[in-house]
């Protein structure tokens, strides 16, 4: 079915996604959100004014290679060089979206070259960049959103401070990975859902707000299930057996349409409308197509989204290029092998939905301490890496120097092995510690992470 043919049913969608990937075509891309700061003054980077983000995208397509694929008048919205594209997140923070890769090894060439000539044209601006799961620093009336019709409709739909927040101050890095088939689909989203909790603390980087301790070691994770004022939850019923692709297809078509765009590019705010009743009724005339469907499924802020061809996992906090290839890496070994989803589904057994996201709240107040059925979470994800690290060295996939994919791990290894403590964890021992409490460490450390 082809993306702007009209949609008569769920089925219709069903079919599509059940068609579209090739056996042999498995990939992991990844996405990676970070926040800007001037080095002298700590004050947030505004897309406008000179030395702004707006400057830094300028600068990628003068000097760098990067075309403008979509802008309105002087303001430039999205990059693109090759398959990899730069998009302007709310304030027009640069969100790098990663081609699609087979190796792990080509997929951080990618995301270090990116990282690198960020680093470089924001030095032209005395900008640095944090990696960090909530900007540690800024208050939401420090940033400005850009003039975007689609942030405006976010925004009449809930001007709450979580939505504030949500869009103007968390970075998270996101790991997509194709699935073959309908089986192979819910299989990997049954056992990235299964791990989530563990995932999110181990690379939990947001223990700040407003230039201090904010009480949480994750705070990300636990502003974002506070009353989220927009759907966030998966399917109750993604563990059951008989969970199926038309399961996550209803659940998705049964929430409220938040934004349609048009032929044109504008988006539009429609009043009342499911994605059920657009199939079944239309909306002023018109039908949707699967392209609406990824539209809708796009403002569906969820930690694991179906996407056309792959799984996009959500729920780990931004981090530093190292850990946030170990991301990439930890994903790929358990969802990529059928051995991990025996292991995984062996070590989680008996969870419950109910219980995985009771675990996800405490953690993010707790930590790797946070335990399940008396024990700490930090075991599981020692136990997680291990598993993940069997598979990786598995796969056939080596660099020049015969290193195999397992050495994206090494990162998450020192940290959760060796130091036994997530980023969040580190990092307020420094705070209490040897940065005595000076908000300005934080910059230090970002930038001394980032190489």
């Amino acid at each position: 079915m082809h993306n702007t043919e009209i949609l008569t049913s769920a089925h219709d969608l069903v079919r599509h996604f059940q068609s579209i990937n090739p056996q042999e075509n498995l990939y992991v891309g990844i996405e990676v959100e970070k926040s800007g700061i001037y080095r002298h003054t700590l004050d947030c980077v505004q897309y406008d004014g000179e030395g702004g983000y707006m400057d830094v995208m300028q600068k990628l397509v003068d000097e760098l290679g990067w075309k403008i694929e979509s802008r309105n008048e002087d303001a430039i919205y999205e990059l693109s060089r090759g398959e990899t594209s730069i998009t302007t997140e709310v304030d027009g923070r640069p969100e790098l979206t990663g081609s699609p890769q087979k190796s792990l090894h080509d997929l951080a060439r990618e995301l270090r070259l990116h990282d690198n000539e960020l680093i470089e044209i924001g030095n032209v601006f005395n900008i640095a960049w944090l990696p960090l799961g909530l900007h540690p620093l800024a208050s939401n009336d420090d940033i400005r959103m850009l003039p975007k019709r689609r942030y405006e409709i976010f925004m009449e739909h809930d001007s709450s401070a979580w939505m504030h927040t949500w869009l103007k101050r968390m970075n998270g890095i996101h790991s997509n990975l194709s699935y073959t088939d309908e089986e192979n689909l819910i299989v990997k989203t049954q056992t990235a859902f299964r791990v989530l909790p563990i995932v999110a603390a181990m690379f939990a980087s947001s223990p700040f707000d407003f230039g201090k301790p904010s009480g949480y070691i994750n705070t990300r994770r636990y502003l974002t299930k506070k009353d989220p004022p927009v759907p966030t939850a998966l399917p109750s019923t993604i563990l059951d057996e008989d969970f199926s692709l038309m399961k996550w297809i209803e659940h998705y078509v049964g929430l409220q349409v938040l934004l349609i765009k048009e032929s044109d590019g504008a988006d539009i705010r429609p009043e009342n409308l499911t994605f059920s009743q657009w199939i079944s009724e239309g909306y002023e005339g018109r039908f949707p197509s699967v392209f609406d469907f990824d539209q809708h499924v796009k403002t569906i802020w969820s930690d694991l989204r179906l996407r056309p061809s792959y799984i996009e996992n959500r729920v780990a906090d931004s981090n530093p290029y190292p850990l946030a290839m170990s991301h990439a890496a930890l994903m790929k070994g358990l969802l990529m092998s059928s051995q991990s989803w025996n292991m995984v589904k062996k070590m989680t057994k008996g969870w419950t939905y109910e219980e995985i996201l009771d675990l996800d709240i405490r953690a993010s107040k707790e930590g790797l301490s946070a335990t399940m059925r008396n024990r700490p979470l930090l075991s599981y994800a020692q136990e997680l890496i291990i598993i993940a690290n069997e598979s990786l060295h598995s796969f056939s996939n080596t660099d020049a120097s015969d290193n195999n994919e397992s050495i994206f791990l090494a990162p998450l290894k020192e940290q959760i092995l060796i130091k036994e403590k997530s980023p969040s964890e580190e990092l307020l021992e420094l705070w209490e510690g040897p940065w005595n409490k000076d908000a300005r460490r934080i910059l230090e450390w970002c930038e001394e992470a980032q190489g």
